[in-house]
């Protein structure tokens, strides 16, 4: 047998070897080099992962997801002051459909592209791009100005919290979980304490809002710099063994998918944030983007099954796989219900318990940090608890029923509510980083990125449906209770019956003095009530979590997959460049000296 004969039949052994998988659906079609594969944990160099390349690469992933929160997450718990300094403006509801639409679309894009493409340049340039959003936010005159920003932002976050993809293929399956958590935990201060930093910028420094988009610049340019040094997964051709150039996959790419896809999902989320507040849920308006947005993404997922590309943009047949199903309802759905907590934590917070804008922000950082807590718990659990699937199941029935006891608060039952909502979005946590660590293990290897990016773009696209959905809920529910409680309780405090219309719209706005006949007896008289209407709104956007929780239960307990098995010192690739362990044969010396 010839030198060329033998390294084909070693390669094709390889590929079999480490291709090996619980699905026969084929998503990536062409061959990866050996010197891709991680292989096993002790065929790596002996200082592998306490070389510069990889320490350098985990640093860099850190203050990539870091730059996340300081480019929108920040901004966004001060959008009334930025309102109030660059405007006030209309246009601000844009702010955060922007920067969503970026986010949900790029996942997608980052994910698929970069497994076919290479890792590299998608990741760099993600920070990259971040650097040029942060510019324009630091430097931003207007409201207008800031959706661009936001626009950018969002795109660039998509490449920029995709650690699970950048570290998940470098580290063993085992270590997934424990990698994510470390990650994660890096971001503790902009998390859990991002409320009252960014108060703090605004309050008391010069910069203002602008002090987050600044920090950005700062922490983009580093992680730009570790990557551009440290940062060197495999190449094109390592990844396509015989295949295509790169001109051919470009020319070949799914571009009618992309098209048709970015369409669909920024007009759903653009009709979401319009309904209730730029335009009535029953308006022409917000129905046609509504739909038309559905249509579009209907009109996509037909395309993707029958348009018999190689690489589709999202392949429908990646949703054969039901233990990937699972997953990705579990993720979705668990972000559907513990987004109760984010959007209408701060607004509860202010109307049941206190009016110190300061206090308020402390308070909101119980949302962040019990997440993180749950995240960073996952990363241990995933790795050192076995049966994932009753961890999820036991995760989710914590967030679910702590979530729905939300329903139970009041004015007086500050310190219970505060615990209820902490150990609620806790299991919120424990069920996202489950689901990080494990989403890649059901599939090939080759295709991380596709199914991270899948998930991440399903996740927020029902993320988005549930900020929208619960705000509505709020605002109806308000209509309906604030004048059964308040109404009475001024008109005996002698309020002019004419006056009503007049007091409920100063309890939105927090200002009663264009209320005729208004005084301190009547506005005494309405604080119980209005705390008690306030009680009954929340109360049912909180019930209304429970269906959603039901969902994520099934899931878990009928599909989502244990994943014990999985839990192997193998690794899915290496980094380039790192020294060879020494004294140790390659493969194709072992197998030549075999024969």
């Amino acid at each position: 047998m010839s030198s060329a004969e033998k390294s084909a039949e070693i390669h094709h052994v390889e590929q079999t070897a480490h291709h090996e998988h619980p699905t026969d659906i084929e998503l990536h079609h062409d061959h990866v080099a050996s010197e891709a594969i991680g292989g096993m944990v002790q065929d790596l160099p002996p200082n592998y992962y306490r070389s510069p390349a990889f320490i350098g690469t985990l640093v860099a992933t850190c203050l990539a997801q870091i730059s996340g929160y300081l480019g929108w997450v920040l901004p966004a718990n001060t959008l009334s002051l930025i309102n109030l300094a660059l405007g006030p403006s209309t246009n601000v509801i844009w702010l955060a459909v922007a920067w969503q639409a970026g986010f949900a679309v790029a996942f997608l894009w980052v994910g698929r592209l970069s497994d076919i493409f290479g890792r590299r340049w998608f990741f760099i340039g993600s920070s990259a791009l971040a650097i040029i959003g942060n510019i324009l936010g630091a430097a931003a005159q207007s409201i207008e100005m800031l959706i661009a920003t936001n626009i950018i932002n969002g795109l660039a976050a998509s490449g920029q919290l995709s650690f699970s993809v950048v570290l998940g293929e470098l580290v063993p399956n085992k270590s997934r979980g424990t990698f994510n958590a470390i990650v994660l935990s890096t971001s503790v201060p902009f998390a859990v304490f991002g409320p009252p930093i960014a108060r703090a910028f605004y309050e008391h420094t010069s910069v203002t809002f602008r002090g987050s988009y600044i920090m950005g610049v700062a922490v983009n340019v580093v992680t730009v710099a570790l990557y551009v040094m440290f940062y060197h997964p495999p190449s094109y051709k390592l990844l396509h063994v015989g295949g295509k150039s790169k001109m051919q996959q470009l020319k070949e790419f799914d571009w009618i998918g992309s098209v048709l896809f970015t369409a669909g999902l920024t007009v759903f989320l653009i009709g979401l944030n319009w309904g209730g507040t730029v335009y009535p849920w029953k308006s022409a308006q917000v129905l046609g983007a509504f739909f038309g947005g559905i249509a579009g993404l209907v009109i996509f997922c037909v395309w993707e099954a029958y348009c018999g590309l190689d690489y589709p943009l999202m392949p429908m047949r990646l949703f054969r796989n039901l233990k990937y199903d699972a997953i990705v309802a579990c993720a979705s759905i668990g972000a559907m219900v513990y987004y109760s907590g984010t959007v209408i934590w701060p607004t509860m917070v202010g109307a049941l318990f206190t009016n110190d804008v300061t206090e308020v922000g402390w308070l909101s950082c119980a949302v962040g940090g019990s997440i993180l807590c749950g995240q960073i718990l996952a990363g241990i659990g995933v790795r050192s608890l076995p049966r994932m699937k009753w961890q999820m199941t036991i995760a989710g029935a914590i967030m679910m029923t702590f979530i729905a006891a939300l329903s139970a608060s009041s004015g007086s039952t500050r310190s219970m509510t505060i615990a209820f909502l902490m150990i609620g979005t806790a299991g919120a946590g424990y069920v996202e980083n489950l689901t990080l660590s494990t989403m890649a293990l059901v599939w090939e290897p080759d295709d991380i990125g596709l199914v991270a990016g899948v998930l991440g773009c399903i996740r927020t696209a029902l993320g988005a449906l549930a900020t929208s959905m619960y705000s509505s809920i709020l605002a109806s529910s308000l209509t309906k209770y604030l004048p059964r409680y308040v109404g009475p309780a001024a008109a005996e405090a002698g309020l002019p019956t004419t006056s009503l219309p007049a007091l409920l719209a100063g309890v939105g706005t927090g200002s009663f003095d264009a209320v005729p006949g208004v005084n301190a007896a009547v506005l005494a008289a309405i604080g119980a009530p209005i705390k008690q209407a306030y009680a009954m709104a929340f109360r049912t956007v909180f019930l209304t979590t429970i269906p959603f929780g039901i969902i994520l239960l099934v899931a878990a307990i009928f599909y989502c997959p244990n994943v014990e098995d999985y839990m192997t010192d193998e690794v899915a690739r290496k980094l380039q460049g790192v020294s060879s362990k020494p004294k140790v044969m390659t493969k194709e010396k072992d197998a030549e000296q075999a024969m």
